[in-house]
């Protein structure tokens, strides 16, 4: 139950994720479609690696901010984003999004400064899609890999970038 509201598992995170307010209803996916769930499950597993990155590279007078889930572009194309910026009195400093398209659900894209910098399908989708079974110990292995992978890739863009925001060449 969500604010009143009787939902499956997926949807009821999915409308933690973005909200109850009426106009964030009107926006809510198919119920096939795992695109809204699936960035919302990555964004909570990755947020302190997220912070912890930006942190380091948060001039002074800067403040991180993050943003709700929610749809980009139209109803028939739409991508489910999070993103996580710094902000100084300039505007964006630095800018780190997860996103994944409802056309493909099964992707999740990372980019920094609009800068896409991994496409991953994560390792529990795959192997759902064959069958293959594991212990838990080894499916948490597999998904901190793919934590590992996400947060790497933004890793190595932002060592362009000297603290304070600025894009350093590279």
């Amino acid at each position: 139950m969500v604010d009143g509201m009787a939902l499956c598992r997926r949807h009821a995170g999915v409308v933690r994720a973005i909200g109850t307010e009426p106009d964030r209803l009107t926006s809510l996916p198919d119920l096939e479609n795992r695109a809204p769930s699936l960035v919302s499950w990555v964004a909570q597993d990755v947020d302190p690696d997220v912070r912890q990155l930006l942190e380091r590279y948060a001039g002074t007078g800067t403040t991180i901010d993050e943003s709700a889930i929610f749809p980009l572009g139209h109803v028939t194309r739409r991508t489910w984003t999070r993103h996580w910026k710094v902000l100084s009195h300039t505007g964006f400093d630095v800018r780190i999004s997860l996103m994944v398209a409802e056309a493909e659900d099964t992707t999740v894209r990372v980019s920094v400064d609009g800068t896409v910098v991994a496409e991953l399908e994560p390792p529990w989708i795959a192997r759902r899609g064959s069958g293959q079974a594991l212990s838990p110990e080894e499916d948490e292995a597999e998904r901190a890999l793919f934590r590992r992978q996400l947060i790497d890739a933004v890793q190595s863009r932002l060592a362009g970038h000297s603290p304070g925001g600025e894009l350093r060449a590279t």
